[in-house]
């Protein structure tokens, strides 16, 4: 018997909630909506364990290459057993005709919500998710599948039942099994993906490989570290162009703080070289160039499981010397471990066991005594695994190196490496004292990233987001003197913005009067008003010479600024304003006569407004006192 069709209409997914899928799976809330589809949550009837249940829109269950498209999602991603991967367990088609796919159920966010809320992320909190990222790819690479849809929205934040964050990879619906009869990844002339994301060969429509997805990687890196994408064009076309010629601008030019860390600039540079063998030859090779730009401090985050090691067989000396070259980081450790073992013992083992702590060295010397172990290669990596191990989850080492870290104002990474110093001990005063110091100093850093931000987009001339970026900052902390000093410039511009800047200056209070109080004394024209106006509002309008001030604007241009000048003035009643004002009072316009008739002159805008703070300030001068 034939399928039932589907419904045409239009897709609400709301109005499936409390639908009950091919029996099995009950759809119990709805969770976004997106180009293919919906996707929901779900619980199993007889399991009653909850799933994320995601439902092709019904009207594109018609054309066979997007139910061909969701059917490969369904293959690829189940086939893809990885803790980085968003894990598969379903596929089938109900009896109303949803085509549907269940996942693992995620808790969490996006890394697109992450930026959008955070903007920018430091170097210690972008490497751990870009390192997972590099870690899923290399399992999914290493079967032959490349995703080559990879961008922030595909990539999410999940947060597990204990509180650890996993970064998981999801949306294999255009991965693409590599198929080396043909010796292409893909079709020719055929462009698929997000072309924020697109690599040059795949914006070409050419031949696409797993170094599309290294690509893909360095530009989501290039997006987390500066807050914002390398290129900005006025439509896909444009952006597809940009993407085929156009060389991604370096991370520096954006956010010269990142000088700081030149090791990870360089990879991420590499990683979007525009010539697929420019770039790093495999995820795990970025994975681990990564996270050796982070040093000692970068730690596999709990739980991850480290990027499979590629196979040697066939690599040239040149690609060989390259895996020797990356420094022994987390998962890159089982590949120059392989390298040792292809190159040859007696040639390179001294130059990688120098890199080493001294209780990895003396592992690796016991496994050199046995070159029946050495020769096979797993004793060899049990050996050097268990050496590391045991450094890492050392407690004196993890608290020499947290106390280096913060005294080296590094908390995201001290925090790191006490969170799995405290795994093992959970209880020792000295761990959970630093931690909490490492919990301060991550504050203060992230507050400092938000800062960074607000200060690239108000030097390069991008005002009205440079200000919601301080409004944002603002919200998590206090401002710090360059911020204030920006904010207060902005008091100078435009009513919008100076209205904006005005809001953001006022929330902070007490902390924002030296940096108004300034403008006030010393700048002109309505930037002078606004800081006096503010310095008011604040209550900190006595801390300047107020009279010197406002009679400062008595003689300005522009009429209204006059006129609000003379009217503070009266309300002041300071008898010391009495000759600006009366010299205001006296102003007069000349009016050009008619053709027998000499010209008029008639009081000057603002005149009559000196002239009745005159007289208050007198009557208030002969009113006897009580």
């Amino acid at each position: 018997m034939s399928q039932p069709a589907p419904d045409l209409s239009a897709f609400e997914p709301a109005s499936l909630v409390g639908a009950t899928l091919d029996g099995r799976y009950e759809l119990t809330g709805h969770l976004a909506t997106g180009g293919m589809g919906a996707v929901f949550r779900a619980q199993h009837v007889h399991l009653r364990k909850e799933f994320a249940v995601k439902v092709l829109r019904p009207d594109l269950t018609t054309s066979p290459d997007l139910v061909e498209r969701f059917r490969r999602e369904a293959e690829i991603a189940s086939a893809l057993e990885h803790d980085n991967i968003v894990k598969v367990s379903d596929f089938g088609r109900s009896s109303e005709g949803y085509l549907f796919l269940v996942m693992e159920l995620l808790q969490g966010e996006s890394l697109f919500e992450r930026l959008r809320r955070e903007g920018v992320l430091p170097p210690a909190a972008a490497v751990p998710i870009l390192w997972q990222i590099c870690s899923a790819l290399e399992a999914a690479h290493a079967r032959g599948v490349v995703h080559r849809d990879l961008k922030p929205e595909n990539v999410f934040l999940a947060r597990t039942s204990s509180g650890r964050e996993v970064t998981k990879i999801l949306d294999f619906g255009i991965a693409k099994f590599m198929d080396p009869a043909s010796g292409s990844a893909t079709q020719a002339g055929v462009v698929v993906g997000t072309p924020e994301y697109l690599a040059p060969e795949q914006a070409m429509g050419t031949a696409v490989d797993a170094r599309a997805d290294v690509y893909a990687v360095g530009l989501i890196a290039w997006r987390m570290l500066v807050g914002h994408h390398p290129f900005k064009a006025e439509d896909a076309r444009g952006l597809l162009m940009m993407q085929a010629t156009r060389p991604v601008p370096p991370m520096v030019e954006w956010r010269q703080d990142l000088a700081a860390h030149p090791a990870l600039v360089a990879a991420v540079a590499k990683a979007c070289e525009k010539e697929a063998g420019a770039r790093h030859q495999s995820a795990a090779l970025l994975g681990d160039a990564l996270a050796a730009a982070l040093g000692p401090a970068f730690m596999i985050p709990p739980g991850a499981t480290p990027a499979p090691a590629p196979s040697l067989d066939g690599l040239s000396p040149v690609q060989l010397r390259e895996l020797l070259r990356t420094p022994s980081q987390a998962g890159g450790a089982r590949t120059k471990m392989l390298a040792i073992l292809a190159v040859g013992r007696a040639r390179v083992s001294r130059l990688f066991t120098e890199r080493l702590p001294r209780a990895a060295r003396e592992s690796v010397h016991q496994v050199r005594a046995h070159p029946v172990a050495w020769g096979i290669g797993t004793a060899a990596l049990i050996g050097l695994a268990v050496a590391i191990g045991m450094f890492a989850h050392s407690r004196g080492r993890a608290v020499a190196t947290a106390r280096e870290l913060l005294a080296s104002n590094r908390a995201l990474e001290a925090r790191a490496v006490l969170d799995d110093a405290l795994e093992h001990r959970p209880e020792d005063p000295e761990l959970l004292e630093l931690h909490t110091a490492a919990e301060q100093g991550v504050v203060r850093a992230e507050q400092e990233a938000r800062l960074s931000r607000a200060r690239t987009l108000h030097r390069s001339g991008r005002h009205a987001e440079a200000i919601e970026a301080y409004a944002a900052a603002r919200a998590k902390g206090p401002l710090d003197d360059v911020a204030l000093a920006d904010l207060v410039s902005d008091l100078g511009r435009e009513r919008s913005l100076a209205d904006r800047a005005t809001r953001v200056l006022r929330d902070e209070g007490a902390r924002a009067v030296p940096a108004v109080l300034r403008a006030a004394a010393t700048a002109s024209g309505n930037h002078r008003l606004r800081g006096l106006t503010l310095a008011r509002d604040l209550g900190a309008e006595d801390q300047i010479d107020r009279v010197a001030a406002w009679t400062g604007l008595l003689a300005d241009s522009d009429c209204e600024l006059r006129r609000a000048a003379a009217r503070r003035l009266g309300e002041l009643g300071d008898a010391a304003a009495l000759a600006a004002l009366r010299k205001a009072a006296q102003a007069k316009t000349e009016t050009k006569g008619g053709l027998f008739s000499k010209p008029k002159q008639t009081p000057a805008c603002g005149a009559p407004d000196a002239d009745a703070a005159v007289r208050r300030i007198q009557a208030a001068r002969l009113s006897p006192r009580r």
